[in-house]
């Protein structure tokens, strides 16, 4: 939507108090779809119709559970509240974009530490690997969620090209030195069902 004013779809809900875990997956839900909580119970969406949808699932779900819910189209915003929620919008989705650039640069900062390492291999490749995967899942998460735009947005774009970059080098430096006798004791050690490695040669994740 890119900023512009537009049409809202508003849910209005109760549920019981217990059991707990009720009440944490309606609101996962409606965070995962990057609703606005006005309050307690009432979330804002943009009208969109993938949104719609889900949030028909979501309302169909809060019955189930014995809650009362309704779904507004189009309420009712002067454009002065709506670009307040606009505004809220970009404000929850930029502090999103901050986590995965400071993950980012966690992330770059721990291929370094690797390359300049004398045993890294592999297993390490495959650690920053499954590293860098989770990065773009995260940010392809924010990115559709991201209904105006909001600032940071082109930064973390730039930021993950330079993983990907760092990794390929990475993965590189780290073939080039796999020597032909290691290459052979591990495919022995495969034709044994044996391990190639062992767990000190893999490093622990570091925390976000």
């Amino acid at each position: 939507m890119n900023g512009d004013v537009g049409d809202w779809l508003l849910l209005i809900y109760t549920l019981p108090s217990q059991p707990t875990r009720k009440r944490a997956y309606v609101w996962r839900e409606l965070k995962k779809v990057g609703a606005v909580y006005l309050r307690d119970g009432v979330a804002v969406l943009p009208r969109l119709p993938h949104l719609e949808e889900q949030i028909r699932q979501v309302a169909d779900r809060i019955e189930e559970y014995e809650g009362t819910v309704d779904v507004l189209p189009s309420p009712q915003f002067s454009d002065v509240r709506s670009r307040a929620l606009i505004a809220r919008f970009q404000e929850e989705r930029l502090e999103e974009y901050r986590e995965v650039y400071h993950a980012c640069v966690r992330f770059l900062r721990d291929v370094l530490h690797q390359v300049d390492a004398d045993d890294f291999g592999f297993p390490d490749v495959d650690n920053l690997d499954s590293e860098l995967g989770r990065l773009r899942r995260w940010h392809e998460q924010i990115v559709a969620r991201d209904y105006f735009g909001a600032p940071e947005a082109q930064r973390v774009r730039d930021i993950l090209v330079k993983c990907e970059g760092a990794f390929e080098r990475f993965a590189n430096t780290a073939s080039s030195r796999v020597s032909p006798a290691e290459t052979q004791r591990d495919d022995v050690f495969e034709r044994l069902s044996g391990r190639s490695s062992t767990p000190e040669d893999v490093p622990e994740e570091y925390p976000l």
